[in-house]
């Protein structure tokens, strides 16, 4: 008896062992994907890394108004012996000119030198320039961050948007592959014309064709979405989050275009890395203009050296020589290369405040625009809920009538494509008020990851 329940119960979990297990789709809500692209996407990491390097040139700037000190200590060996000139009554000889060898075959010398800039105005201007191009890195940083913010939600609600569609086209279908049977049943009874079965075939053949063309739009767009956020194209995810749009809770942000320019010159980062820009330009020129002045540095050195014929280093003398000074560098002549530096810097400068001023333009424009798309996007979604009640109104008594022989099959057809049609413009002015709601955000440097 026990052997035979081993045997049940083994056997049972053989055959649940070769059972296929089901990949659990991960539910994704926009918030997590927002998360997740915060530290999975590849290009705010590159950014990210331009922000650190940023910060490096930046500490590199500063080291150089630091004491730079090296040691130096070089060996060589002469295989002929140095030679010196010499008036020839130095030289015991009536030469005019007397070479002379001189020194050992092996030579030794070692120093540590010190170079420490005290005034260097170029080079501290330089590091108050690498100072402002680090916070425009950061500028920059948070910038990509809300430019992904929005790539990502748009991309999350366009594929919410084309789901809802997908829906709504496969509901569409079963009821024209219904409307179909019973063409093809009323055919048969020689009760309806063979156009109708014909074009029901049509319309049934078309939903078809429309069903798969958004089933590859949606997997497409998934795809991009994983690469957005930085998810593996083999993990499969079901978005969570719904379609529909609270008109109370986000109308009071559609407010005055004056009143949202404010908002945004306050908290778009790519409007302050521009402002940036332009003081980057003014240290830049200031940098050129510091090279027509002087710059004065303190010098010193502590030198040992040796030379002999032999390796006896205990018989070697070891003479010093240490020296502490200022040297003053004072620039006369460059073939006007600085000052062509200055105009350049100039020219830049005046560049930079020209696309300031255009960038705020562009920015009032974008505000407008959305401003005003809004107002009409509401509208339109008003319309569109009227006309899917109307819609559904008119199915249902095409379809009593249908039942009750009082209307043809045509008459019901139309009366589902004019439904379709209506949910689907629903779902559509909804997608466009979600869309407008988001870049609204991050037109005015509210949205982030």
């Amino acid at each position: 008896m026990k052997k035979t329940a081993y045997i049940i119960i083994t056997t049972f979990l053989l055959l649940g062992g070769h059972s296929p297990l089901q990949a659990q789709k991960k539910l994704l809500s926009l918030a997590d994907a927002l998360g997740m692209a915060s530290e999975g996407n590849k290009a705010l990491q590159v950014q990210v890394l331009e922000e650190i390097h940023a910060a490096a040139l930046t500490r590199e700037k500063r080291g150089t108004l630091l004491p730079s000190i090296s040691a130096n200590v070089a060996y060589s060996h002469f295989f002929d012996r140095q030679t010196i000139f010499l008036p020839g009554s130095f030289a015991g000889t009536s030469k005019p000119v007397q070479e002379i060898a001189v020194g050992g075959r092996n030579a030794y010398n070692g120093f540590i030198s010190l170079y420490q800039p005290i005034f260097a105005p170029s080079i501290k201007r330089q590091t108050k320039a690498a100072l402002i191009n680090e916070k425009m890195q950061h500028g920059k940083t948070a910038d990509f961050n809300s430019r992904i913010a929005l790539r990502v939600s748009t991309n999350y609600l366009g594929i919410l948007m084309m789901m809802g569609q997908l829906d709504l086209l496969e509901q569409s279908l079963q009821r024209n592959i219904k409307a179909l049977k019973d063409a093809q049943s009323l055919f048969l009874q020689g009760r309806a014309l063979k156009s109708d079965t014909l074009r029901s075939f049509i319309a049934v053949e078309n939903l078809k064709s429309s069903v798969s063309y958004l089933k590859n739009s949606i997997n497409v767009s998934t795809i991009e979405l994983k690469r957005l956020i930085g998810l593996e194209e083999t993990n499969d995810i079901q978005l969570s989050d719904k379609l529909d749009v609270d008109l109370q809770r986000s109308q009071y942000e559609f407010y005055t275009v004056d009143e949202a320019l404010k908002t945004a010159e306050a908290n778009r980062k790519d409007l302050g890395v521009q402002k940036l820009a332009i003081d980057f330009q003014q240290k830049k020129m200031k940098v050129a203009q510091a090279e027509l002045m002087p710059t004065l540095s303190l010098i010193g050195q502590y030198q040992v050296q040796a030379q002999s014929d032999d390796m006896r280093f205990g018989d070697y003398a070891w003479p010093r020589t240490s020296f502490l000074g200022v040297q003053l560098s004072v620039p006369i002549f460059n073939g006007n290369r600085t000052r062509s530096q200055i105009s350049q810097a100039n020219i830049r400068l005046q560049q930079e405040q020209i696309r300031l001023n255009d960038f705020k333009d562009e920015i009032k424009t974008q505000l407008a625009t959305i401003i005003s798309k809004w107002k009409e996007a509401k509208s339109q979604l008003e319309i569109q809920k009227t006309t899917v009640n109307s819609a559904e109104l008119n199915y249902q008594m095409n379809e009593n009538r249908f039942e009750n022989g009082l209307s043809s099959r045509l008459e019901l057809t139309d009366a589902e494509l004019a439904l379709t049609q209506a949910r689907i413009n629903h779902l559509r002015a909804t997608y466009n008020l979600r869309v407008l709601h988001t870049e609204l955000q991050h037109t005015l440097g509210l949205l982030s990851l």
